[in-house]
């Protein structure tokens, strides 16, 4: 069976350059590791507010708590995204209280504050000034 994208029910989507980006980092970390990743917030649930990446459907969060190896998935999501993106565990799990009916443990994967995505490109001068 091909590894693919899965969404928790309830997870809204809001369109935007930056995070169709991510749905593909995640669709590219799925094969890349051989097992599911479950999208766990994008537009919807709480956020910090109007103006969170999430609100603009630049942020979407993914769980961690059913791969085999949540490192090796968070590698492969920032290696795929490069660095106008930002990746990390977000409320990581205390190994040792670890329980993942509680857990809120999650990948929080975004474009990187201050930065446009796609990037803008200078545009070239008609008066031959490069």
């Amino acid at each position: 069976m091909i590894p693919v994208v899965r969404f928790k029910e309830g997870v809204q989507l809001r369109g935007s350059p930056g995070g169709a980006r991510i749905l593909a980092a995640f669709d590219h970390t799925a094969k890349a590791i051989g097992h599911d990743m479950t999208i766990t917030s994008g537009t919807d649930g709480l956020h910090s507010g109007p103006n969170d990446p999430h609100k603009r459907g630049d942020a979407y969060d993914g769980r961690t708590h059913d791969l085999p190896d949540k490192q090796a998935a968070l590698k492969e999501l920032q290696d795929f995204l490069g660095p106008a993106f930002y990746v990390f565990i977000e409320d990581p799990d205390d190994v040792t209280h670890a329980d993942p009916d509680k857990s809120n443990e999650h990948f929080h994967c975004q474009v990187k504050k201050g930065t446009v995505y796609p990037p803008v490109e200078a545009e070239l001068s008609l008066q031959g000034d490069v």
